[in-house]
């Protein structure tokens, strides 16, 4: 749903596209999880988006860079705002001088993005990450002076024994093993955001908007459930812990995104497949289903 190409036609209240115009961005918002039809991939050779969703791509970035940054940069500042939010903060504070934030996935597609957004634009003093043992030489090089500390996943079974119980001011999850991120955080003052897992009721009514009460009852009564069972194991503790779904919706968000990406605050981590070349595109396909293998993002080339 993220993807980048070149404006041929505008609806005739765009104001602010032209044809010709190089964009990039996604097609979906909030709201629009379960529309009647699913939302257009861009995965193909024309692909209707509505304006408020897309940037102008900045001339020294690359179409297949812009393909897989937006989603990702987007989504990094929304999980910031709500740390900031748990800590009682303005959304809109500006530095994470001084703590130390865990992101697992050092050259995951989100992983990368996150890191890079936490040290170059929030100035978090220390990033702490996770790779497998054949990643491990290639965090220096994709993500140079971002991660302080880097754990080899593969070589140890207690990453929280490697981190330190009750280290971290800021969880900041991105896979699926969510519970046992929960000891690393500071008992006190630590706070928890998580992309990869059961969302909190808040977020699944943002997520759902207006569907169906019955899209609504089952999703609420399996968030409400789950986020149960989290804090049952935060018990005793200060944590706090919530679910951010990125959403492009959010025009403010997706511009302050694109200025940091202007900047080249923020660089792609990626991997390129052509669409021609079906058993590449198979493979990377996989290796995103399974969350295994893969470096940085997924881009499908279809024009070289």
């Amino acid at each position: 749903m993220a993807g980048s190409g070149v404006v041929t036609a505008i609806g005739n209240d765009v104001k602010s596209l032209r044809v010709g115009d190089a964009v990039y961005g996604l097609v979906f918002k909030h709201g629009e999880v379960f529309p009647p039809k699913p939302p257009p991939g861009f995965v193909s050779d024309y692909v209707v988006a509505p304006a408020e969703f897309l940037l102008t791509k900045p001339s020294h970035l690359s179409f297949e860079e812009a393909a897989a940054l937006a989603g990702s940069v987007c989504t990094a500042r929304q999980c910031v705002k709500r740390y900031f939010e748990l800590k009682g903060l303005p959304p809109d504070t500006e530095s994470l001088e001084g703590k130390t934030v865990f992101v697992p996935g050092a050259l995951s597609s989100t992983g990368s993005v996150f890191i890079q957004v936490l040290k170059n634009v929030y100035g978090a003093s220390s990033i702490i990450s996770t790779v497998s043992t054949p990643k491990m030489p290639l965090v220096e090089q994709h993500l140079p002076g971002m991660v302080d500390k880097l754990i080899d996943y593969f070589q140890t079974q207690n990453v929280v024994e490697q981190i330190g119980k009750g280290t971290v001011d800021f969880v900041l999850n991105t896979q699926w093993n969510y519970l046992s991120t929960f000891p690393l955080a500071n008992p006190q003052t630590g706070t928890i955001v998580s992309i990869a897992s059961i969302p909190s009721v808040r977020t699944i009514r943002k997520m759902l908007g207006d569907a169906q009460f019955a899209l609504r009852f089952v999703p609420i009564g399996i968030a409400t459930v789950a986020n149960w069972w989290y804090d049952w194991n935060l018990r005793g503790t200060n944590v706090k812990q919530d679910f951010v779904s990125g959403n492009m919706g959010d025009r403010e968000d997706l511009e302050k995104s694109g200025e940091w990406i202007a900047a080249g605050k923020v660089k792609a981590v990626m991997t390129i497949v052509d669409i021609d070349d079906l058993a590449a595109v198979r493979r990377g396909c996989g290796m995103v289903a399974t969350g295994k293998g893969g470096l940085g993002k997924l881009v499908i080339r279809l024009v070289k």
